[in-house]
């Protein structure tokens, strides 16, 4: 594991180096030479003050810890309690207790008297070194980068500059965990599956879970393929939004600090860089995507006047127009108020036409409002395309398609809806196959159908579908419901479609209306002489639930026939 210090920074090791101080001697070891010193101060201002010396190196000379009375170990002690990073002592001699001084407070002596303004110009001569040869680097990185986004240059292009830079494998993963890009040396040293397999496991520790808490470059552990090793990262942060992560793998799990540092500057330059080449790939993935929904919206709205048309916008997608074709329709991905839908519901669909790799079936997806819309190929003409085989690969993809979107964890509250129409031959019929699929879908929740359902579900629903939108279907349903449906009736309609949902057990349906049987008894009377039918005969009852039937079917042809065609 990296040291809690593991970058290039002014230690009091690197300050000793210096000629006028490589006769001192420090008392506290390998950690107290890795002390980090930001600045330093004498002992004369400090002393008598209780502000924290936090990365504060203190310059004493023993004389003038002699004059005040007070002993190196006492001193030591004092600054410890500060915070202090470490106490040099000139003129003096180490003593026995000097020891005990050291287990709190990196000490350094030196017999030699070194003056203050030797000592404070050498450490700000070091840090103002550091500073410049930082700056010149970032500049160097950000250069190379920025030369080769400007010519063009994808993805791994960027990354393989950084991997040359670095001579260590680099690697991008987007805000799914997925790799986007990695670039190593040759003989490849890092397995692209060991790689993303550990990030996604070690994303608790790596800090890769969710939203980025810290936007600067940072180190920690990581176990890859049996192995401790450590890695620089960085998020992507372009104009506020994640984009995803940089990965700098080392080559060991304590690595130089100067090492750590130059790789620190180099994913700290290259994550506006590589964002902005990440915000470019997902504009193009963007435009792709709306092309290809308005494909999908020409298939499925019937804007292709020929076979021809189709087949010049298709060949672009490796369509295969001569299928059998079934289209699917989902429902309960989202809810009104998720802001981030349009992005959200795009991603469902990308993931959509992904199911079931194994079938070799070409699938198209495509958003429509808040309903989920996929055309799927259901099998080749020629190869066992025969209704029945078409139909069944139809009803596969939608119990697969709602078994994956049930699984989301970031649905909306409503649940999750999937129906089908029956399967066409040829793109051109695609519009029919669609419009079967939305009426399902609309009578799915009104006639508590299953979650999962197609058209040939519907059964007598679906024959009386052309009786329903004619004009004889229309003026029978408003004749035989008008009455019951009047203001001054009193919710006679409800009554009376209870009873007959319950055969004409009027005990059954006066206790699902939550009703006295005796008012159950009135309103039936009611409405038997105001249709001036007897409702207790089973013709009469048929004719009730077949005018509802053809009413329910108009309303909801009415409905889909605005979806699936839309004024032009």
């Amino acid at each position: 594991m990296p040291h809690a210090h593991s970058d290039d920074a002014l230690t009091l090791a690197r300050l000793l180096q210096e000629p006028a101080l490589r006769r001192a001697r420090i008392h506290a070891g390998r950690s107290g030479a890795v002390t980090r010193l930001d600045w330093v101060t004498p002992w004369a201002v400090v002393h008598d003050q209780e502000e924290p010396l936090a990365g504060v190196l203190v310059h004493a000379h023993a004389a003038e810890l002699a004059a005040a009375g007070s002993s190196v170990p006492e001193v030591a002690g004092r600054l410890a309690e500060r915070g202090a990073a470490a106490l040099l002592v000139d003129g003096h001699q180490p003593e026995a207790g000097d020891a005990a001084a050291a287990c709190r407070l990196p000490l350094a002596t030196m017999a030699d008297t070194v003056p203050f303004a030797v000592l404070n110009r050498l450490v700000a001569d070091l840090t103002l070194a550091r500073e410049t040869h930082v700056l010149r680097y970032g500049l160097t990185v950000h250069r190379a980068l920025a030369e080769l986004l400007y010519r063009g240059a994808e993805l791994s292009a960027l990354c393989s500059q950084m991997s040359r830079m670095s001579q260590r494998p680099v690697a991008v993963f987007d805000t799914h965990g997925q790799l986007a890009a990695l670039e190593q040396r040759q003989p490849r040293v890092v397995e692209p599956a060991d790689l993303v397999a550990a990030f996604s496991r070690q994303a608790e520790t790596l800090g890769t879970a969710g939203e980025p808490t810290e936007l600067h470059p940072r180190f920690a552990g990581i176990e890859l393929a049996g192995r401790e090793l450590s890695c620089v990262l960085t998020p992507i942060v372009l104009g506020g939004r994640h984009d995803g992560w940089i990965l700098l793998l080392e080559e060991t799990d304590d690595p130089h600090p100067h090492d750590l540092a130059e790789h620190r500057v180099l994913v700290e330059q290259a994550a506006p860089i590589i964002g902005t080449e990440m915000l470019r790939l997902r504009s193009v993935q963007r435009a792709k995507e709306q092309a290809r929904g308005d494909f999908v919206h020409g298939l499925l709205h019937g804007r292709f006047a020929t076979m021809e048309d189709i087949s010049a916008r298709a060949a672009h997608y490796e369509f295969p127009v001569r299928s059998w074709f079934g289209v699917v329709v989902a429902s309960g991905l989202t809810t009104p108020a998720d802001a981030d839908s349009p992005t959200r519901l795009q991603s469902i669909a990308v993931q959509a036409a992904r199911l079931l790799p194994e079938q070799d079936r070409h699938t198209q997806a495509a958003m429509v409002g808040d309903v989920l819309v996929v055309v799927r190929e259901a099998a080749r003409r020629g190869s066992m395309g025969t209704p029945d085989n078409a139909i069944g690969a139809v009803a596969e993809y939608a119990a697969a398609l709602h078994r994956y979107l049930s699984r989301r964890k970031d649905q909306g509250d409503r649940p999750v809806q999937v129906a089908y129409g029956r399967p066409v031959v040829d793109a051109l019929a695609v519009p029919d196959s669609y419009r079967e699929a939305r009426m399902a879908h609309g009578l799915q929740a009104r006639l508590g159908l299953a979650p999962v359902c197609g058209y040939q579900d519907l059964r007598v629903h679906a024959v009386l579908e052309d009786v329903a939108a004619s004009r004889t279907g229309r003026s029978f349903a408003e004749d035989v419901l008008a009455p019951l449906r009047d203001p001054g009736a009193g919710g006679l309609e409800e009554a009376v479609l209870a009873y007959v949902a319950s055969g004409g057990n009027v005990n059954a349906a006066a206790r699902d209306l939550h009703i006295h049987r005796n008012t159950m008894l009135y309103k039936l009377d009611r409405a038997s002489r105001l249709l001036g039918m007897d409702l207790r005969q089973a013709e009469n009852q048929f004719a009730v639930w077949l005018a509802h039937t053809l009413d329910l079917l108009s309303a909801t042809g009415a409905e889909v026939d605005r979806v699936v065609r839309p004024p032009s």
